[in-house]
């Protein structure tokens, strides 16, 4: 049993925090999911846990499985992070004709655009990461990397945040409890890969 769950711990965590997002996000919705607008923001949820994923497993310890882990769940997690925004900018398109930012706008209001700005630039983090993790090493030699690592962290801040104040979901005391411990189990692990990029 040991063996297993060393073998496969990055799995079995990504499938329990998948499948406890999913079960909450649709009691959220009452099961049923009746629009686009319903819908992107668990693609949000699942690249944000994912990413979650990541930092906790690393943090635990690497498993004798991690590569196949990691290459899987970063080509799942491109896809999220293209999909969540993509879905809601047509659907509001669709629906108003508008483009960004004023399609933001008309959305979240005036005054919580802010979150949907931090947002863009976690995304722009992330696909910046995405780019430069295959010159890890020479980054790594050049002192570049633990800095790229930091903006990582940030932007995986910047993204609880951003779900944390425009999510639907939270309008479950659920979901919110979830996320909260989400959070509070990420912060320690962000830190951790902080300090030993830095290292």
């Amino acid at each position: 049993m040991h063996y297993f769950f060393n073998r496969y711990r990055a799995w079995i965590l990504f499938v329990f925090v998948s499948a406890i997002s999913i079960i909450l996000w649709l009691i959220t919705l009452s099961g049923s999911v009746r629009s686009m607008y319903q819908f992107f923001p668990i693609l949000g949820v699942l690249a944000w846990t994912t990413m979650w994923v990541h930092y906790v497993a690393g943090s635990i310890g690497k498993s004798t499985n991690g590569r196949r882990f990691t290459k899987w769940t970063e080509a799942v997690v491109l896809l999220l992070l293209v999909a969540h925004p993509g879905i809601f900018l047509v659907q509001r398109f669709l629906d108003t004709g508008l483009l960004p930012p004023a399609s933001y706008v008309s959305y979240v209001g005036s005054l919580r655009a802010w979150a949907v700005v931090i947002a863009i630039a976690a995304l722009a983090t992330f696909l910046l990461y995405d780019v430069l993790k295959r010159f890890r090493r020479k980054l790594i030699v050049r002192g570049i990397w633990p800095y790229l690592s930091l903006l990582q962290a940030g932007a995986m801040i910047a993204i609880f945040v951003h779900g944390f104040t425009l999510g639907t979901s939270m309008n479950s005391a659920y979901f919110v409890l979830w996320w909260i411990l989400l959070g509070v189990i990420l912060a320690p692990c962000l830190v951790l890969q902080v300090i030993r990029d830095f290292k």
